[in-house]
């Protein structure tokens, strides 16, 4: 079963394919079957984390309020699960953010 993994990383970097016994890649959402109304959500969603990371400083990265990332952590689980009812039932999707 393929797995798909939603973790921002870095800059661009906010979707990982993880096969089995190797490391995860990163994967272009262009390259995963799904609407071109959720593509625009995630990359709102990937946007907006880009804009407060910092890749000199990883863990210094922060939203501007507490406020601001709970409603970008509560879209990323509601991109997690449209995400999960446009790809087939074959695949697993994992949260990490």
């Amino acid at each position: 079963m393929p797995k798909l993994l939603i973790a921002p990383e870095g800059v661009g970097e906010h979707l990982w394919i993880v096969p089995e016994n190797k490391p995860p890649f990163p994967v272009e959402i262009e390259d995963l079957d799904l609407s071109e109304e959720l593509m625009d959500r995630i990359e709102a969603w990937g946007d907006a984390f880009d804009a407060i990371y910092d890749p000199a400083h990883p863990a210094g990265s922060s939203f501007p309020s507490a406020e601001a990332e709970i409603v970008w952590r509560a879209e990323g689980q509601l991109i997690a699960a449209a995400i999960r009812d446009e790809l087939d039932d074959d695949w697993e999707i994992e949260t990490k953010f």
